[in-house]
């Protein structure tokens, strides 16, 4: 690439760039959201939400999105494309849907990859700018080469805005599933605190599906604005973490949209956390040497389930370390109530305080419930899974014969669990 391409292809990047951030959606969905605004039927509240998403949320997500796609990967694409620590797999429908939301220059980087005639790449690179899925799949497995490196790339690519604002119905639900799986596969703070804010947003999305009275659309509004505040720190995080790697004209081009009225309150809460974080508790998870004796039994039975004398005989610290290790994991919060609480479901031991008991938020593999299902087959006496049901939220419920499901669970779950109970958790490959 000679001098003048390369000033064409800058140009055309913070052009992308600026465009992004100036039309966070697509003419007809913005012309929705704005209309909504300019109503005056609408309340203030709603007003201010869409306008954050609009003004702050959507240029910001957008620029973010844009920087580490279309520069961060394709400087890093040797190192991406050489690391094997984790297999990946993509279809080449996934694979055309990436490379269409990225500029034709980016595209491009990423099909140079593919261990195939220069001809055939750039009939690939056609398909994508002409909008030809079944076109580009067809001339991808006509030419059956490895697309290891191409999948690898990108899957690396964030998603556009994840604003709902242009979702409604099933559709948004459907999204809101999406991103809840996408991030129970992610460790991090940030992304505990996204799951926990989708799984907030998406039952008053499905309640005003059916219901548009004004008590549903302020719970949607709320639990949505909620989604919203999330989404900017969690963005602003990454931001700030690699504010250094952000080149003058890209900093340029972002900064001024923090300089908005809406959100200067919420990003000077947000930096003042950054800069001074919680520390985490050092206050270990315990229960008492004695767990396991008759005394800490509850005469409640309709609230936990009959244990499997397993993992009596195991002890209480194998037991602790089970719990500790099903937080850490992310299968529960890693909170000390809820793990006393969870002790409590799955034995009857120790009753926390309370007239009613809360339900456990459980984030299984892939948003279903295998996991939580092998528990309630091979840590219980009595596989109640309508007491499973009651206990727990969150995940994917299966239709029926639960217990067939349990070998179903995630191999790593499985293979720590036959080594916390080897008696009844026995690993099978």
């Amino acid at each position: 690439m000679n001098g003048k391409d390369e000033i064409i292809k800058k140009r055309l990047y913070f052009e992308g760039l600026k465009q992004a951030i100036e039309t966070p959606l697509a003419g007809e969905a913005m012309n929705d959201v704005e209309e909504v605004i300019r109503d005056d039927e609408t309340e203030e509240n709603i007003k201010e939400t869409l306008r954050l998403w609009k003004e702050v949320n959507g240029p910001f997500d957008n620029a973010i999105v844009f920087v580490h796609n279309n520069r961060f990967i394709v400087e890093e694409k040797e190192n991406i494309v050489n690391d094997d620590s984790e297999a990946v797999f993509m279809m080449p429908e996934e694979m055309f849907n990436t490379l269409r939301k990225l500029l034709k220059s980016t595209v491009m980087e990423f099909l140079s990859v593919l261990g195939m005639p220069s001809n055939e790449k750039t009939q690939l690179l056609e398909c994508v700018e002409n909008g030809d899925k079944d076109a580009f799949v067809s001339a991808l497995e006509h030419a059956q080469c490895d697309l290891t490196a191409l999948a690898r790339l990108c899957s690396c690519c964030m998603d556009d805005t994840a604003s709902g604002a242009e979702m409604k119905g099933d559709d948004l639900t459907y999204y809101l599933d999406y991103m809840a799986g996408h991030l129970h596969e992610k460790n991090g703070a940030d992304n505990g605190k996204m799951l926990e804010a989708i799984k907030r947003w998406q039952p008053s999305a499905e309640v005003l599906d059916d219901d548009d009275s004004d008590e549903a659309l302020d719970r949607y509004f709320s639990d949505y604005r909620h989604f919203l505040e999330t989404d900017l720190a969690t963005h602003l995080h990454y931001y700030w973490d690699l504010y250094g790697d952000f080149t003058l004209k890209e900093r340029n081009l972002i900064d001024p949209i923090f300089d908005n009225p809406l959100a200067k309150d919420l990003i000077d809460k947000i930096w003042e956390e950054y800069q001074n974080p919680k520390p985490k508790p050092v206050e270990p998870f315990a229960l008492p040497d004695d767990f396991f004796d008759w005394q800490h039994k509850s005469n409640t039975p309709k609230e936990f389930f009959y244990m499997d004398d397993a993992l009596k005989k195991q002890g209480v610290d194998t037991f602790v370390a089970f719990i500790d290790w099903l937080a850490d994991k992310g299968y529960i919060a890693d909170d000390n109530e809820v793990k006393a609480l969870y002790a409590y479901r799955l034995t009857g031991r120790c009753r926390p305080e309370g007239e009613e008991l809360p339900v456990i938020e459980w984030h299984g593999k892939n948003g279903k419930s295998y996991e939580l299902i092998y528990l309630v087959r091979f840590l219980s006496d009595r596989g109640d899974y309508r007491k499973m049901r009651c206990f727990f939220t969150g995940p994917e419920w299966v239709k029926d014969r639960d217990s067939s499901y349990a070998n179903s669970a995630d191999s790593e779950f499985r293979k720590q669990m036959s080594e916390f109970y080897p008696e009844v958790c026995k690993f099978v490959v």
